[in-house]
């Protein structure tokens, strides 16, 4: 029966019209927005993170199986063929399976299932392989894959074949998600909030757009005598929009959003960062834990011109100076007017909140005068 089998799996081989070992990989793509440099450690192939898994079936008779892997980077062959050649440890038996994963393959030694074809180290070092590559050295020293596609690729056949018989990959692509920058409307936290009169208000950032994560803004809203502060804005406040979750955004976003007038309004962009440690799963969402988040930007509304401000909303923009004698001068029960003075001249609505504006971040000295 076995010499039977032999014999077909050789007249099916030699006619070209199947292999006799075949490999598949369970997925034949990741998307990462990070891929550390030392996930395919082959001196200690134990803590690398598991990002694919491969089966080898052996549809032939009994017999030892060979596997060859090579690892490109962009089409740059960083392990070559011939430099990482296995073999498996026992026979596999006629549509006898072996599962793998990238622990096994990107591995000096071998291991239970697999041990180097030639019996002795396999080496495989990185770090000696890209220095043919200044752009990669560069990225991989610093801790990193850069931009681009990592693909590793299975051959396998008989251990007595002369030629390999079929070949898998598995690409990772890497798109590197960099910091979100909020453009408009509103400036930084701890700067004076400018107005905003019209609607629809058009919300603008600069990001990296990955093309594997969605983008997601929250905007919240603060009453006009509590704006928004460092260590306010995260605990208070009440969200008023978040992107759903099934809705792609980036870079930008417009819509008729119910503001009220004299309120502050703070609003945040974040995407969350898939990598190595946070692997896709399909049919569930990505971990939200490690995200990718922009700073909060702050604006106020007013659909109105008003010529005037109250005094606790004079009160609360000088707040947001931080100056210490200021707020203590404010504490004993002093209240501001809603007028500004400067070089003899008044000024009053918009054109004060420019001049409380010019001073954040500036030291100032506060005096009482009658």
């Amino acid at each position: 029966m076995k010499r039977i089998l032999v014999i077909i799996a050789m007249a099916l081989f030699l006619l070209g019209l199947s292999a006799v070992v075949t490999v598949r990989f369970d997925s034949t793509v990741l998307n990462l927005n990070k891929l550390n440099t030392f996930t395919f450690d082959p001196v200690n192939p134990q803590d690398q993170p598991i990002l694919t898994n491969l089966t080898i079936t052996n549809l032939g008779a009994p017999q030892k199986v060979k596997l060859q892997m090579e690892l490109k980077w962009n089409s740059k062959a960083l392990v070559k063929p011939g430099e990482a050649v296995f073999v498996t440890v026992h026979p596999l038996e006629t549509n006898g399976t072996i599962r793998l994963s990238n622990r096994d393959l990107v591995n000096e030694h071998g291991g239970t299932d697999l041990v180097p074809a030639d019996g002795g180290t396999i080496n495989i070092d990185l770090i000696d392989i890209i220095e043919n590559f200044p752009t990669l050295e560069s990225a991989v020293l610093s801790g990193y894959f850069p931009d681009g596609e990592l693909v590793l690729e299975v051959s396998v056949k008989g251990e007595n074949s002369a030629s390999w018989e079929d070949t898998g990959s598995f690409r990772i692509r890497i798109r590197n998600a960099g910091a979100i920058y909020p453009l408009s409307p509103g400036k930084a936290i701890g700067q004076v909030p400018p107005i905003v009169k019209d609607i629809p208000v058009s919300f603008l950032w600069n990001a990296i757009n990955t093309g594997f994560n969605e983008q997601q803004i929250v905007i919240k809203e603060f009453p006009p005598n509590s704006p928004p502060s460092y260590s306010t804005v995260a605990q208070t406040g009440v969200v008023i929009y978040s992107t759903p979750q099934d809705v792609y955004v980036t870079s930008g976003f417009s819509d008729y959003i119910p503001f009220s007038n004299n309120n502050y309004y703070a609003w945040q962009v974040s995407t969350p960062i898939t990598d190595q440690t946070n692997i896709p799963v399909p049919g569930r969402a990505s971990a939200k834990d490690n995200s990718l988040t922009s700073e909060w930007f702050v604006f106020r509304y007013m659909a109105d011109d008003l010529d005037a401000m109250s005094p606790d909303e004079v009160q609360a923009l000088l707040n947001v100076l931080g100056n210490v004698d200021l707020t203590n001068i404010l504490n004993m029960g002093f209240t501001p007017t809603g007028e500004v003075f400067l070089d003899g001249r008044k000024y009053t609505g918009q054109d004060a909140v420019d001049i409380l504006g010019s001073l954040a971040g500036k030291e100032i000295q506060v005096q009482l005068k009658d």
